[in-house]
């Protein structure tokens, strides 16, 4: 899919307030709360649906994800449904592509819902803008959803209408400068006491795990390690030990469960390899720590921190020194890392709370 799936992930890093990542939001426990109206088809699925291609939808597949998203929204009680759908919205219409993705995938034929939950809670120019993108596919929204991304790209990468493409781009850049969503339904649970009695313990219950993510995401856009090595160098040095050490570890065990050891040294994250090591001593995980030390030892002294030219070095090695790479999986993939993260976190005081 065209421009779809990229990320600006060399973008500058945000400023880092260590002192707001102590506190876990009431938006994290209503973004957790909304995770399966942002997929309705997946969770809520009925015995009479029929078999669609949620990519690429017809009026019938609309029809099916549009009563999807009804039997979400009925197993939570009415006052609550607002925000909840301003939360999915939220989450329809972030990320790189705003909402030019919304309005030419699959979450575009919720657009009738976002608009009533718009209009319900008095966001008159979040709504103006999703009317305004409608209606540069003409009538009836361009049909089927899978014709407004027909008339949009032609699914290999090339743009079939420049000049929608480019509309929809400076409609987004208008939207992100509107108050975000999710902080406009944080701020109706916090003036209403019913809401705020539903998701106070929501939030406040929060697991370790969902803290740890978000202190672990906050470092990670602070430490943004896919810029140059002195740079990411710089920022890391800047932190406090324990959040250094926290990220570096973070950061390589994503690397690692997404694919393995060999990934962690391949990408980005392989700038910070001697860092995750030295890391791993000071949470007292000799072996895990010793793992990824065979993996630096296996590249040219100085341990090459550029990617270009760790990668240069990894591409001449035969496949043996890939497996033996990879083969160190094994060694770190036992969830030690992550128990090690928490009792940091918590020793230091900085898990949110």
């Amino acid at each position: 899919m065209a421009c779809l799936l990229t990320v600006a992930a060399c973008s500058p890093a945000p400023s880092c307030d260590l002192e707001a990542l102590r506190h876990y939001p009431m938006t994290k426990a209503l973004e957790n709360r909304a995770v399966p109206l942002r997929m309705p088809d997946l969770f809520f699925k009925s015995d009479g649906s029929r078999d669609f291609d949620r990519f690429s939808l017809d009026a019938a597949g609309a029809a099916e994800m549009r009563a999807a998203l009804a039997r979400g929204l009925a197993t939570f009680k009415p006052a609550e449904r607002p925000v909840l759908v301003l939360a999915a919205l939220d989450h329809w219409t972030s990320g790189a592509t705003g909402l030019k993705g919304f309005f030419v995938l699959s979450n575009s034929v919720f657009l009738e819902d976002a608009l009533q939950a718009l209009d319900a809670e008095g966001l008159a120019a979040h709504a103006a803008l999703l009317r305004e993108g409608a209606a540069l596919f003409g009538p009836d929204f361009g049909g089927t959803q899978a014709r407004r991304y027909a008339r949009w790209s032609d699914g290999s990468g090339e743009i079939r209408d420049p000049a929608l493409d480019a509309a929809l781009d400076r409609l987004s850049e208008r939207f992100r400068a509107l108050p975000r969503l999710l902080d406009e339904a944080a701020a109706r649970i916090a003036r209403s006491p019913d809401l705020a009695a539903l998701y106070e313990p929501l939030r406040s219950g929060a697991d370790d795990d969902d803290r740890l993510a978000y202190l672990t995401g906050g470092l990670w856009a602070c430490l943004d390690h896919y810029d140059a090595p002195a740079a990411v160098a710089g920022r890391l040095a800047a932190l406090p030990p324990a959040h250094a050490r926290i990220i570096v570890v973070r950061i390589f065990e994503a690397e690692m469960l997404n694919g393995s050891v060999h990934q962690a040294f391949f990408n980005s994250s392989g700038v910070l390899a001697p860092d995750v090591a030295a890391a791993l001593r000071a949470m007292n995980l000799p072996k895990h720590a010793a793992a990824v030390e065979r993996g630096i030892a296996m590249f040219p002294a100085p341990y090459p921190r550029d990617t270009a030219a760790r990668r240069a070095f990894m591409g001449s090695q035969n496949d043996a020194f890939d497996t033996r790479l990879g083969d160190l999986t094994a060694e770190v993939d036992d969830g030690a890392m992550h128990e090690a993260m928490i009792a940091t976190a918590r020793a230091a005081d900085i898990l949110p709370k």
